[in-house]
């Protein structure tokens, strides 16, 4: 007769067992979601704004910025010439209002979230919970 072991038992470690349970979400929280999405949407305007600065510096020290403002004038476009402190203070400016932006949008539609959740009634999600036991 031969017995089949567990390797995980055999070794000391503990036996998971698990259950399903249904848990239903009935209402996001504004003032978490706003917070979450200010903190989220301002690391992408600053990873934007940082790849930016280090492209146009890559920009600039290679020549392009200026091959790029003589294409531009033999084309037609006299004495055009590119400022890169204003473009990146545009830049900026634009990034933070897209910033507040989003948060706004992102918050309205949580709160679009909660009121279909009031009319049907919430979001059913199916959890697992382990319990672990020793053995």
């Amino acid at each position: 007769m031969v017995l089949a072991v567990d390797p995980g038992v055999a070794s000391g470690q503990k036996v998971r067992r698990g259950r399903r349970v249904r848990r239903v979400v009935r209402r996001v929280e504004l003032w978490s979601v706003l917070k979450l999405s200010l903190v989220l949407y301002t690391c992408f305007y600053l990873a934007v704004l940082g790849a930016l600065a280090v492209l146009w510096g890559f920009a600039y020290s290679t020549g392009q910025i200026d091959n790029l403002q003589r294409f531009l004038g033999d084309v037609g476009l006299e004495n055009y010439r590119f400022y890169g402190d204003q473009m990146f203070r545009a830049c900026a400016v634009i990034g933070a209002m897209l910033v507040l932006a989003g948060t706004i949008v992102t918050v309205l539609a949580a709160f679009l979230v909660n009121l279909i959740s009031e009319i049907t009634g919430g979001i059913r999600l199916v959890v697992i919970e382990e319990d672990v036991t020793p053995r």
